[in-house]
């Protein structure tokens, strides 16, 4: 029953726009910056650009002298620039010194930690109305800790096709990102994966992706593992006709690319997180109206090697 299925989505919202920036963002030689981050601070405003670069953001009507657009990018030093005056502009960003810390293997045995029970049939986390000119940044993660200090070898997510969507939109391509705890109270932090990694399924069932080359440190405290919905092309769309479970009305929708599949577990048990530009990190919260407080804990592991 599709009421019984929990998806959480990340909605677009329409602005009032006085005009619509488009461009590119490129690095200094000219080459496109994929997935780079154009936001509006002070606006709460903000779009990430495609696997080319390209981006489409909306302007409100009302922007402050002092408004500036901030731009991003895994690997490249951030840039606070004025507001373009006109519609098109090409962004540029500096790329960052890439420096891997020196691994040295120990022996040991390699343990993975996170969400360890199997997911549910129904249930889990997926990205609504991801286009080409409307991307909200959305990411899922969840805090992994192992037993120890160590290293991270590896990460893993369990992947599926939305409900009525063919197994085309779950091959979709993902960004991986690690995030450490030294952020406000435990919470997200600094980025420990400053390359852009992409991965993609080919079936349903776990998709691992090996990051033992990069070198990246796995405190007890514990590391974030997010999945990011990239767009890289529109095959990976999936219109879908919907029923809302308080009105019983369908409607059409979309969504774009997989499911992160999840675990339904008692709220004080979750350590599910998602993101988006507009709002920034915010734990998941339990949607249950009835009944103990549960939430759909993500289904994303983390392979620690002491």
């Amino acid at each position: 029953m599709l009421a019984a299925t929990t998806f959480l989505v990340a909605l677009a919202h329409p602005l009032k726009a006085q005009r619509t920036l488009t461009g590119t963002v490129q690095d200094s030689r000219g080459g496109a910056v994929p997935f780079a981050v154009l936001e509006l601070p002070a606006q709460k405003i903000g779009v990430q650009a495609d696997d080319e670069g390209r981006f489409s953001l909306p302007l409100p009507a009302a922007l402050a002298p002092t408004d500036s657009l901030s731009v991003s990018a895994l690997g490249y030093a951030r840039q606070r620039v004025p507001v373009p005056a006109g519609v098109t502009a090409t962004l540029r960003l500096a790329a960052l010194p890439v420096s891997l810390n020196e691994v040295v293997v120990r022996p040991g045995i390699a343990e993975w930690v996170g969400l360890l029970v199997g997911p549910t049939k129904h249930g889990g986390y997926q990205q609504n109305r991801l286009s080409r000119e409307s991307n909200s940044g959305w990411q899922i993660a969840r805090l992994c800790q192992p037993p120890t200090d160590g290293h991270l070898t590896a990460v893993r997510f369990f992947v599926k096709s939305s409900i009525g969507c063919s197994k085309v939109s779950m091959r979709a391509p993902f960004r991986v990102r690690i995030y450490a705890a030294d952020g406000p109270d435990g919470s997200h932090g600094t980025d420990l994966l400053t390359t852009s990694v992409l991965a993609a399924a080919t079936e349903r069932g776990w998709v691992t992706v090996n990051l033992d080359r990069y070198g990246i440190e796995f405190p007890q405290q514990g590391v974030y593992v997010a999945m990011e919905w990239v767009y890289t092309s529109d095959e990976f769309l999936c219109t879908h006709t919907y029923t809302n479970p308080d009105t019983r009305q369908k409607s059409e929708g979309f969504t774009y690319g997989q499911v992160i599949a999840a675990a339904r577990l008692p709220a004080a048990k979750s350590q599910t997180w998602y993101y988006t530009i507009k709002y920034g990190w915010l734990k998941m919260q339990s949607r249950s109206i009835a009944g103990p407080a549960t939430i759909d804990d993500a289904a994303i592991q983390a392979q620690f090697h002491s």
